[in-house]
């Protein structure tokens, strides 16, 4: 009762403050701006131009008059027209949308939880890091903010809130409500970091692709491929799922759909995403300055979350590119207490095959025997091949300050490949899936946070091979199962108003086999097997303090592994400090474990598209991995340029020759080692008006070190590529978004042979120092346009249609290269060597509702 008859005094004060000048300035009720045009014109002797979609349906309630003058008049009209008018010569004047460097005046009323004025907050443009503090009444007033810009409200005792500058234009001068909480604390936001819908956040990456307009080469916002725009990240096989980040392998990254952990994170073989971008409302990637909450993994986190706010309305969308259709919908089931959210995709290739599908087709399947010449006396193989994935997410808000969600998802690729001769018939059959459940429940009461999770993940991997003759059946399989689950509790409250302190427990436990086997009618086989279990029990805790320019986060975290009964303590620090007005100084230090890693197979078939097994750490073959990473630079940042460098030194431990991919030419033993990579990460954006372009170098040397290997001494690592060198352009033209990027690095690391066929008897092979070469230098350059609309007056329906070129100049570009003799007398070289894709087009159309 008390907010209501508040919100009735503040409304009937603010109306007898402003009637005179309503009555003054605005007609009794708003009428279409095209019918006051030709009196707008004649009072103010002047001309507007503009295009007729621009004003379709507009309203406006502002008239000219004595009491107006043209510039108040103008500035009025631009503020309910939500568009830009600018002066081109004389009395001529354009309307036109908003860009993100026009400036705008706005204003506000700042309330509390109580709907009473919050008098002395802070209201802080992130551009320009001018700001003001509110008065009695909780009223701020920007005479020149940008209106591509952020605000930030912040206040002792209240969280800190970011409001649009175009939000403010569009709703006049409205009420904001502060949140009466302590504990969450500023950060330091880059918006915009790489396109719009990538923004990084204090030593983080945040994605929204609902915001990804368009990247170089994609028609879709890929999750995965996203990240790889971020300088430090690299991908040496051209894969969207295999991310390599500051040295660190792929299996290294700790990738969670919210909160369920996830073991395979690609379609078609790595390729593309196997995570709907349409469905996920925010990605954080962190390379460095991990949080004590996340563990698991040495290398990066990926955390991907969609919406966990209830809809008030049905909405979705629908699209089709070269490779999949695809759908979604948010639906509210109960307003304001449970929704549900649906997507779901699926490849169309076993029904019609693009060219685009059949570029994919040749990248990956090359060296396999799906794509081998055609021998005459077998009979042409068929290849069925699909993929779909498919998700859903219910929330239920049964209170007010409680929220229950509940989520599923399930990726599958399933491949058929069968050929015969006059005698035999053989089958290959491979199927990757990975499934997974998970239950949160939070809690938001004041100043404390608490968050349960608990979660079921599942990833299967099963490859058959089979050879039938006179109805006797041969199968060689490979078969690697993971079943992964864990539950954890955190609190978070407040210490001061200037820091807050977050602590938890999780659990989790892994069972993970494998199993490489051979069977016939006369025996069983097994060429190499595990079956492993490991409990994990960790405590963390995490302190945050900002205070003037100076931010700090300090963590810890304890994790037992109680099968292996060893126990690892995990320090983590985040330190940020602004310097002079526009520079930052930023330094990191993390030190980190994992026990479940991935080896390469040492089994070679004649379709080794999935190579790599999953396993666990023991105490006798594969040890647990520890990395420490140490990083530290500096940033600045103004309207136009963002500037940032960081330098890094890591060290990895605990890697092997089959858990680090490295395939030893002289010898297979199994040996232990360790890796120590540095580098540096340099970055410079640059905007004008609608044109963005960034530019971004990275430095990496890692060497490997193995007991028995190169004489114990040091070499460079197999996936060393010491400078890479992104460069993207962006343009906007209304609703028209173009893009063109180029990518270019050193060539990776190889070990080369030397063949001696001159003599008598088998040929004579020798191996040079070990990743001693280099691939030729990589390159290719990409393209995108996409272009939205609305096909009719109704604005609820958006539709988008666009093109992209991956390799524009089809640049033939080496990715790897491996050495191999055959098990025979003659001891033949086989000479490896896997290319990248080709000029590769893609066309996209969608609709959203």
């Amino acid at each position: 009762m008390r907010a209501l008859l508040f919100i009735t005094f503040f409304t009937f004060i603010r109306y007898l403050s402003f009637s005179q000048q309503a009555e003054e300035r605005e007609g009794s009720r708003p009428v279409p701006f095209t019918d006051i045009l030709p009196q707008i014109e004649n009072y103010y002797g002047i001309k507007l131009s503009f295009a007729d979609e621009l004003v379709a349906g507009k309203k406006v309630s502002v008239m000219p008059g004595a009491a107006i003058n043209k510039e108040t008049f103008l500035e009025s009209l631009e503020k309910q027209l939500t568009l830009k008018i600018v002066q081109v010569k004389g009395n001529y004047y354009l309307i036109r949308p908003y860009r993100p460097n026009d400036k705008i005046s706005v204003c506000g009323y700042i309330l509390n939880s109580g709907l009473q004025p919050l008098v002395g907050a802070a209201v802080l443009s992130r551009n320009t890091s001018i700001g003001q503090v509110t008065g009695e009444n909780g009223f701020f007033t920007f005479t020149n903010a940008s209106y591509g810009s952020l605000l930030s409200i912040s206040h002792i005792g209240y969280a800190v809130k970011l409001v649009r500058v175009k939000d403010l234009v569009r709703l006049g001068c409205p009420v904001i409500v502060a949140e009466e909480t302590s504990q969450v604390l500023s950060e330091v936001v880059v918006k915009d970091f790489l396109s719009v819908g990538i923004s990084k956040v204090d030593q983080s990456l945040e994605i929204r692709p609902e915001e990804l307009k368009i990247l170089p080469g994609l028609v879709e916002p890929d999750i995965l491929e996203s990240i790889q725009q971020a300088p430090g990240v690299s991908s040496p096989f051209e894969t969207a799922s295999g991310i390599f980040v500051r040295g660190g392998s792929p299996d290294q990254n700790l990738v969670r759909w919210n909160g369920i952990k996830t073991y395979s994170q690609g379609h078609f073989f790595g390729m593309l995403s196997a995570f709907n971008p349409y469905i996920t409302q925010e990605v954080q990637f962190i390379k460095n300055g991990t949080s004590a909450r996340y563990g698991d993994r040495v290398s990066s986190v990926i955390d991907i979350t969609s919406a966990d706010e209830l809809p008030q309305k049905i909405s979705g969308g629908a699209g089709l590119n070269m490779l999949y259709a695809d759908a979604y919908l948010e639906a509210p089931l109960v307003k304001n207490k449970l929704s549900l959210q649906l997507s779901g995709r699926r490849s169309f290739n076993d029904y019609l095959e693009t060219f685009t599908y059949e570029q994919f087709s040749e990248r990956v399947f090359q060296n396999t025997k799906i794509n081998e010449e055609i021998d005459p006396n077998i009979e042409p193989g068929r290849n069925d091949f699909f993929f779909h994935d498919f998700s859903s997410k219910i929330i239920f808000k049964p209170g007010k300050y409680d929220q229950l969600m509940v989520n599923t998802l399930h990726n599958k690729n399933d491949l058929n490949f069968s050929s015969r001769t006059q005698d035999q018939d053989f089958s290959d059959l491979l199927r990757t899936e990975n499934e997974g459940y998970g239950l949160s429940w939070r809690r938001r009461k004041a100043d404390i946070y608490w968050d349960m999770e608990a979660y079921y993940s599942k990833y299967l991997l099963d490859y058959e091979f089979r050879t039938t003759e006179n109805d006797t059946t041969d199968v060689s399989s490979k078969k690697n199962l993971v079943s992964d689950y864990g539950m954890s509790t955190t609190l978070t409250l407040p210490i001061s108003p200037q820091s807050i302190l977050s602590t938890g427990y999780q659990f989790s436990s892994n069972h993970v086999s494998y199993a490489f086997e051979t069977e016939t009618p006369l025996y069983n086989l097994i060429l190499d097997e595990d079956d492993s279990e490991l409990s994990t029990h960790a405590v963390f805790a995490e302190y945050q303090l900002d205070r003037d320019r100076t931010q700090l986060t300090l963590g810890a975290r304890f994790n037992h592994y109680a099968g292996l009964q060893q126990d690892y303590f995990e320090p983590r620090l985040v330190f940020q400090q602004g310097l002079l007005r526009k520079w930052r100084f930023n330094a990191s230090a993390e030190y980190r474990s994992q026990a479940v890693s991935q080896i390469k197979e040492s089994v070679v078939s004649d379709l080794s598209l999935e190579n790599q097994v999953w396993t666990l750490s023991s105490t006798d073959r594969f040890p647990i991995i520890d990395s420490y990473q140490f990083s530290s630079g500096f940033s600045f940042e103004n309207e136009d340029w963002f500037i940032d460098v960081d330098a890094y030194i890591k060290q990895i431990q605990g890697i092997t020759t089959l858990t680090f991919g490295f395939l030893n030419p002289v010898d297979n033993e199994y040996r232990r080692g360790n890796s120590a990579i540095k580098g540096i990460d340099f970055f410079v954006k640059r905007r004008v008006r609608d044109y963005k372009t960034w530019l971004g170098y990275s430095y990496l040397f890692t060497e490997n070190n193995f007991t028995g290997i190169n004489n114990d001494q040091p070499f460079p690592g197999n996936w060393n590529i010491e400078h890479t060198i992104k460069w993207s352009h962006f343009y906007t033209i209304k609703n028209l978004y173009l893009s063109l990027g180029w990518y270019f690095h050193t060539g990776k690391s190889f070990t080369n042979v030397v063949e001696d066929t001159n003599g008598p008897g088998p040929v004579s092979i020798t191996f040079d120092g070990i990743n001693e070469d280099n691939l030729p230098m990589y390159h290719r350059l990409d393209f995108s346009v996409v272009y939205e609309f609305h096909a009719n007056k109704n604005k609820n329906t958006r539709y988008r249609v666009g093109v992209s070129i991956l390799n524009l100049y089809n640049r033939e570009n080496l990715l790897n290269r491996e050495f191999r003799t055959t098990p025979s007398l003659e001891n033949e070289l086989i000479d490896t060597r896997i290319y990248s894709l080709g000029v590769t087009p893609n066309f996209v159309f969608r609709v959203f509702w």
